[in-house]
């Protein structure tokens, strides 16, 4: 019940919330929460959604044609990227948590850190915390919006990106626009407030703002470049 109290504190009382997990790190209970959700969501996401449709309507508005041979490709393309995509988006929440963690928890090393790697990996995983209003969001499109106006990866993306045809405009602007999210910002905040605890005095709070927004930066840069690959 503690835990879940920390849960509902992060969004109303973040600064207290961290306090307490600086003091008595929890990870397991937030961390199967995120992936509990992340789950819920790919399952109900793939329910709906018919990825065959989608993949042809892609093919389509770049002005292919698509031949029986093709959609036959597709389809066997699709009956392997549901389940994959699913064990995806619920392991990759995890995984994801954790390198960020351990990143921070280099950068920090360096900056000036006071808290051990379960102090900073507590953290860490209670400011990611609202990816689980993301997962909702993505739920929620894939049930309520018609197939034909679904941008399967931006399914509960919050960012610039949902005011952009990704056909009309370039790669590198849809993907910049995709990382200027309200959750990512967020999180970032979540981060930068969690991180006062377990850190020295020393650091103050522009280092801690550049530390948090480099990490998030290299992230993003990252991201944005698996966009620009993708055909």
């Amino acid at each position: 019940m503690e835990t879940l109290g920390l849960i509902l504190k992060v969004f109303w009382a973040p600064a207290e919330a961290m306090f307490l997990i600086s003091k008595k790190p929890r990870i397991l209970v937030p961390l199967l929460l995120l992936t509990a959700v992340s789950l819920g969501s790919a399952v109900v996401t793939f329910n709906k959604v018919d990825m065959m449709q989608i993949m042809v309507q892609r093919a389509e508005q770049r002005g292919q044609v698509i031949s029986e041979e093709q959609r036959a490709a597709m389809s066997r393309m699709s009956s392997v990227m549901i389940p994959a995509t699913i064990a995806s988006a619920t392991l990759g929440t995890a995984i994801f948590i954790t390198v960020a963690a351990a990143i921070y928890f280099g950068v920090f090393t360096i900056i000036g850190r006071q808290g051990d790697f379960k102090a900073f990996y507590a953290v860490t995983v209670f400011a990611f915390l609202p990816l689980m209003f993301r997962s909702v969001v993505a739920a929620l499109q894939a049930t309520f919006v018609p197939p034909a106006q679904l941008v399967l990866e931006e399914l509960g993306s919050m960012s610039l990106a949902v005011f952009l045809d990704p056909i009309a405009v370039s790669k590198l602007v849809y993907g910049i626009a995709s990382v200027i999210d309200v959750i990512s910002i967020w999180v970032a905040v979540l981060l930068i407030i969690g991180f006062k605890f377990v850190t020295t005095k020393s650091v103050t709070m522009p280092t801690r703002v550049a530390g948090v927004v480099v990490v998030y930066a290299a992230f993003s840069a990252i991201g944005v470049a698996l966009r620009m690959l993708r055909p």
